[in-house]
């Protein structure tokens, strides 16, 4: 019998899914956002996610995401409020597209192992399209504000939590997976795949490792998968 704390959360495979698209190329100062409705503000949005991905750290002003997306400094105040809220849409952006890949990856076919490694990749993987996303979600979300880390929870990590629980719970049903806390499941795996990109400045100390590409992401979250799941399923019995 599982024993936790009780989380109250579900998740629906009907809930609604978002395309994931690559970063656009860079808007030079003085050419405005497209004309369609909110243009101006997604425009702010992908500038500072640009900046972030080139520099590797959330640190940019105001000024050069304006810059970046030809408007002026002033609609950051006008659309986000200030910088802090611009930074925190960008994680609320980022959590929305990591959160449509897993419960994309989990709706497919495939026994529940296959499915909970496909919810690994595709948290691992999906964090290679929102490079900055990492280590902003650790300054803005967990040693964040109270208001923030609730406002996370409640939008990104409960349902985050849900479609894990839903896999697993499967796992034990079918006699696939032991008698594990999901609750403790959870932040292990995803801290495993957070740090591993926070790691990257000693991955190119020790082994080389400049950048952590997709194939490079996708090979980690396979081995990752293969230490978890051993770890996780029920052992078979010995052929006579």
């Amino acid at each position: 019998m599982q024993v936790g704390p009780k989380i109250n959360c579900t998740y629906n495979k009907d809930m609604p899914r978002r395309s994931i698209r690559p970063t656009s190329h860079r808007r030079g100062p003085g050419r405005p956002a497209g004309g369609q409705s909110g243009g101006s503000r997604e425009a702010l949005l992908e500038a500072a996610q640009e900046l972030m991905a080139e520099r590797g750290l959330p640190r940019v002003t105001v000024r050069e995401v304006a810059e970046r997306a030809g408007l002026q400094p002033a609609l950051v105040n006008y659309y986000f409020g200030g910088k802090e809220e611009l930074l925190q849409a960008v994680v609320d952006r980022a959590a929305g597209r990591l959160l449509a890949r897993a419960a994309e990856s989990v709706d497919s076919e495939g026994s529940p192992q296959e499915r909970l490694r496909a919810l690994l990749r595709s948290l691992v993987i999906g964090m290679t399209e929102e490079p900055y996303a990492p280590r902003l979600i650790v300054e803005q979300v967990l040693f964040g504000r109270e208001e923030v880390v609730d406002e996370f929870a409640r939008r990104f990590a409960s349902r985050q939590f849900a479609i894990l629980d839903s896999v697993f719970g499967e796992g034990r049903a079918a006699g696939e997976f032991r008698d594990l806390e999901t609750h403790l499941l959870a932040p292990q795996m995803l801290g495993a795949a957070i740090f591993f990109f926070l790691a990257q400045p000693v991955l190119r100390r020790l082994f080389g490792i400049e950048e952590i590409t997709p194939e490079y992401a996708s090979r980690y979250a396979d081995q990752f998968a293969d230490v978890l799941l051993h770890g996780i399923c029920t052992p078979r019995e010995a052929p006579e």
